[in-house]
C-alpha cells in the first residue's frame, strides 16, 4: 500500500516535468512576415512595383519601374478668338439705299447741280460723289450703305478656363478628363465711324421730337414740314435763336449711318426681288457673341515608340461640345426725311434723307461736319448755317407717335456635338523642360437649334409698311421663328504646349509649397468644326409687316473654328 502511494506520486511528478518541457519548447507565437516578403503569389521585396515584358521586333523586352501611379491636376486661363462673322447683313437681292435714292436725286426737282459740294472744289455733283467713279479708281462715300459683316466686324475675342484631372501609370498610359468654357464677343457701332462731335446731342433731339416740345409743334402733324432758308446752323447770326438751335440739332444729330436692304414684296416682271433699303439715322449696331464649352475623356495608351527623350502614344476617347452663337441687330430712325431743294415748294419724296458727302470737312464753316439736310458748299459765306443761298427742310410724313422707330433682330444658334475621337500624343524632353502636343479627330452627331425673334423690321421711312400699335397689341410688328436639325460634323483639335518648373526658380514663389511643386505651362490650341449653322448667314431678310413679310430662318452651314492661347499651372503627385 505504501509502495503504491510512492509510485503514484512519482508518476505525477514525471508527467508535470514533461508538460513543462513541452511548454518551454513551444515559446511565444511566431511573428508573420510582411506581405512583400511572403512567397508567391505575393510580390517579393526584390521585385519592381511595375514590371512588364513585351515582344517587339523579334525580341523580348522588359520595362520595370518602382514609380507608382501619378495623379495630375491642371488649370488654364484661356485667351480665345473665334472665326469672324461673314456674309451680307440684309437681302443681297434688294436695292441698296444708294441705288434706290440716287436716281430720284438725279431728276428734277432734285437736280443739285455741279456746285462742288464736299468734293474739294471739283465740279462734281453730289450724286457722283456718293457713287464715286469706279472706272477712274475713285471710291464713293457711304450713303446708308449695307454692311458686309467680314468688313465691319473683327474676330470675336474673349477669355475662358480649362480644367484637367487624371493619372498616368508607370508605363506612361493614363486617363485624362478635361472640361473647358470660353466666351467671345464683338460689336460694330456705325456711330464710331463718324467725325468727332457728331451725334452727341441725341437725347436733346429725342426730347424735341416728343410732344409737347416745340420742334414737333413746328413740324406739326403727318405731312407737314419744318424748313429754313439761309442763316441757321451753329448759332451764328440767325434772327430766330430758337430755330437756329433747332437747325443745329437736326443737322448735327441726324446721321448717315448704315442701311438694311429688305425684300418688301416688290418683284420685277421676271419675279426677281427688287426690294428696298431701310435707312437708320439715329442708331445702327450689330453685335455677336460666341460661347464654346465642353468636356472630353481621353485614354492615353502606352508608348508605341519611345526613346529616352521622346514618346509617341495613341489616344482614344469621347467628346461633348456645345457651340452657341448669337447675332443681334439694333437700329433706330427718326422718321424724318430731309433735303435742300433750291425751291422748298417743290415736291418731296418721303424716302430721301440727304446728307453732305462724308468727307470729314466742315466745308461751310457752320461748326458741323458732314451736315444732314443739305450739301455743304465750300464757297458759301455766312456763318452759322452756311450761306444765304442754302436751303433745307425736314419733313415728317408719318404718324409722329410711332417715331423714333426702333428695329431689332436676334438670331441664336446652338450646336450640341457628341462622338468618339482618336488621336496621337507626342512628348519631347524631360522633367526640366518638355514640349508636347496632341492631334485629335472626332466624328460627332450634331443636334442644331436656331431661334429668331425681333420687332419692326421694314422700310422705316414708310409707315404703311408697319401695323399700327393698339392698346390690345402694343407691338403688332413682332416676329419669331425656330428651326431644328441633326447631322454629322467633323471635329479636329490641334494642341502644342511647353512646360517647365519655373516657380521653383523664382525666390519668392518657391517658398510656397504649392507653387514650388507646380509646373508652368504655355500652350496654343485650335479647334475646327465642320458643317455648323451660324446665325449670321441663316436669315432670310424680308420686311413688310403690313403684308405679312417678316425675317425668317434660312439655315446655311459653314465651318467654325476657335483658337486660344493658354497659361496654366500643372501639379503632379
Amino acid at each position: 500500500m505504501r509502495m503504491s502511494q510512492r509510485l503514484t506520486l512519482a508518476i505525477c511528478l514525471l508527467a508535470l516535468a514533461m508538460l513543462g518541457r513541452e511548454a518551454m519548447a513551444q515559446g511565444p507565437p511566431p511573428v508573420m512576415p510582411p506581405a512583400s516578403m511572403r512567397p508567391y503569389p505575393a510580390n517579393s521585396m526584390y521585385d519592381f512595383e511595375y514590371d512588364k515584358h513585351y515582344y517587339r521586333d523579334g525580341m523580348w523586352n522588359r520595362v520595370s519601374s518602382n514609380r507608382g501611379r501619378r495623379s495630375i491636376f491642371n488649370i488654364d486661363y484661356l485667351r480665345a478668338r473665334t472665326r469672324k462673322p461673314t456674309g451680307f447683313l440684309g437681302n443681297s437681292s434688294a436695292l441698296s439705299y444708294k441705288d434706290m435714292i440716287l436716281p430720284i436725286l438725279e431728276e428734277d426737282p432734285y437736280d443739285l447741280g455741279d456746285s462742288g459740294g464736299g468734293g474739294g472744289g471739283q465740279e462734281q455733283s453730289v450724286v457722283d460723289q456718293f457713287r464715286g467713279i469706279p472706272a477712274a479708281g475713285v471710291s464713293g462715300f457711304n450713303y446708308y450703305d449695307p454692311v458686309q459683316l467680314q468688313d465691319t466686324l473683327n474676330s470675336p475675342t474673349g477669355s475662358g478656363i480649362r480644367l484637367q484631372v487624371g493619372y498616368f501609370d508607370p508605363d506612361d498610359s493614363g486617363l485624362v478628363v478635361e472640361g473647358f468654357g470660353q466666351n467671345t464677343a464683338e460689336t460694330f457701332d456705325a456711330r464710331d465711324t463718324l467725325g468727332p462731335g457728331r451725334g452727341e446731342q441725341k437725347n436733346t433731339l429725342l426730347m424735341l421730337l416728343r410732344p409737347p416740345d416745340f420742334l414737333l409743334n413746328d413740324i406739326g402733324g403727318a405731312g407737314s414740314q419744318f424748313g429754313q432758308t439761309g442763316g441757321g446752323g451753329g448759332g451764328g447770326g440767325g434772327d430766330d435763336d430758337a430755330s437756329t438751335a433747332q437747325d443745329f440739332i437736326l443737322q448735327n444729330n441726324l446721321l448717315n449711318l448704315r442701311g438694311l436692304p429688305l425684300d418688301n414684296g416688290v418683284r420685277d416682271v421676271a419675279g426677281n426681288v427688287i426690294g428696298a433699303s431701310s435707312p437708320f439715322d439715329l442708331e445702327f449696331r450689330v453685335s455677336t457673341k460666341s460661347r464654346t464649352y465642353g468636356a472630353s475623356v481621353t485614354w492615353i495608351m502606352a508608348p508605341r515608340y519611345s526613346t529616352k527623350k521622346f514618346m509617341l502614344r495613341p489616344t482614344v476617347g469621347v467628346r461633348y461640345m456645345r457651340i452657341q452663337e448669337s447675332m443681334r441687330f439694333y437700329g433706330q430712325d427718326s422718321g424724318l426725311t430731309y433735303d435742300n431743294l433750291e425751291d422748298l415748294d417743290e415736291g418731296f419724296n418721303g424716302d430721301v434723307k440727304l446728307h453732305s458727302p462724308p468727307n470729314g470737312i466742315d466745308d461751310d464753316g457752320d461748326g458741323i461736319t458732314d451736315n444732314a439736310g443739305l450739301v455743304e458748299e465750300s464757297d458759301s459765306g455766312g456763318g452759322g448755317g452756311g450761306g444765304a443761298d442754302e436751303e433745307f427742310r425736314f419733313v415728317i410724313y408719318n404718324d409722329p407717335s410711332m417715331y423714333p422707330l426702333t428695329s431689332t433682330l436676334s438670331n441664336v444658334s446652338r450646336s450640341d456635338l457628341i462622338g468618339p475621337e482618336i488621336g496621337l500624343r507626342y512628348d519631347l524632353g524631360g522633367e526640366k523642360f518638355k514640349l508636347w502636343g496632341q492631334t485629335k479627330l472626332a466624328v460627332a452627331a450634331n443636334s442644331e437649334r436656331m431661334r429668331l425673334k425681333g420687332n419692326n423690321i421694314g422700310i422705316v421711312t414708310r409707315q404703311n409698311n408697319f401695323n399700327m400699335p393698339t392698346p390690345e397689341d402694343p407691338q403688332p410688328n413682332r416676329f419669331s421663328d425656330s428651326d431644328r436639325h441633326s447631322h454629322v460634323s467633323e471635329i479636329i483639335e490641334q494642341s502644342l504646349f511647353a512646360e517647365a518648373p519655373l516657380f521653383a526658380h523664382i525666390p519668392i514663389l518657391r517658398r510656397s509649397t504649392i507653387l514650388s511643386e507646380a509646373r508652368f505651362r504655355f500652350g496654343y490650341t485650335v479647334l475646327f468644326v465642320g458643317h455648323v449653322a451660324r446665325p449670321f448667314g441663316s436669315i432670310y431678310w424680308a420686311g413688310n409687316p403690313s403684308e405679312g413679310l417678316y425675317p425668317s430662318i434660312d439655315t446655311r452651314r459653314t465651318s467654325f473654328w476657335t483658337e486660344n492661347y493658354s497659361f496654366s499651372i500643372n501639379w503632379t503627385y
